[in-house]
This record gives structure tokens, C-alpha cells and sequence, in this order.
């Protein structure tokens, strides 16, 4: 018999990036690295909409809902679920 495999492996760093912040604080226009995921719960259909590990996200509305890019898609998420999504900030290319 094989060995069972889970369908989404957490989406956890296994090490912590200190600036990671929570992706409800991100202005309008940003970019970030998609760091870790804190809801467990929403884990598994993040995953199935594009939000991978280390995937880019650009920040298109902030609030409720918080819309975002990943890629060529928009993703509408509760403020909720904004908040247990840590991302890395990319550094602005003007500075």
C-alpha cells in the first residue's frame, strides 16, 4: 500500500521572515512574495485559486474584499482571510 501524501502541503516557510506582514496592511499597487499561510482552514482552496508557495501577488483593492493578482487572475478574499495571509513586500524599484 502507498504511503498517503496530503492533497495542499501547508503553506508554511518552515523559516520566519521577519518582514513578513500580514497582506490586509498592503497599499493599493504593492507587490509581495506570498510567504505563509495562517488559516488553516483556507489552505486547501487558496492553493486551487493560484495563491502557491512563493507566488507574487500584486495588491489591486485594499479592504473588504482585498482583490488581488496572482499572475493574469484576480482573486477577491475576505478581510478575514487577508489577514492570515503573510506576504513579503518587494522592494519598490524607485527607492
Amino acid at each position: 500500500m502507498l504511503p498517503l501524501t496530503p492533497l495542499a502541503p501547508p503553506l508554511v516557510q518552515s523559516d520566519p521572515d521577519p518582514s513578513a506582514v500580514p497582506l490586509s496592511t498592503m497599499p493599493v499597487g504593492a507587490l509581495a512574495t506570498l510567504h505563509e499561510v495562517r488559516d488553516a482552514e483556507s489552505r486547501t482552496v487558496l492553493r486551487a485559486l493560484g495563491l502557491t508557495d512563493a507566488c507574487v501577488l500584486k495588491i489591486c483593492k485594499a479592504g473588504d474584499p482585498c482583490i488581488v493578482q496572482v499572475r493574469s487572475t484576480r482573486i477577491g478574499l475576505s478581510n478575514s482571510v487577508a489577514r492570515c495571509l503573510f506576504v513579503v513586500p518587494e522592494a519598490d524599484p524607485g527607492k
